[in-house]
């Protein structure tokens, strides 16, 4: 079924890649479930909590990750 809210929603993340940047933990970015996801959908590989390989823009942070791989975290690890 087809829902469709106007206005304001509570517990909404309105952009999700945002929402992450200012609330992810680093202890999110080192879990099995993180690793596998980045590695999936970003095809990057986690060196520690701060570092991430990529093979496309070299060593990145987690906020460089893309907004697929924040939103999946964010579903995983955020309790609203």
């Amino acid at each position: 079924m087809l829902k469709i809210y106007l206005g304001n929603m509570e517990k909404a993340i309105y952009h999700p890649p945002t929402y992450f940047d200012n609330q992810y933990e680093d202890e999110w970015i080192t879990k099995e479930l993180s690793i596998r996801m980045i590695k999936e959908v970003d095809k990057s590989d986690v060196i520690n909590s701060s570092l991430i390989q990529s093979p496309v823009l070299g060593t990145i942070s987690a906020k460089e990750l893309s907004g697929s791989v924040k939103t999946l975290m964010l579903m995983a690890f955020k309790r609203m």
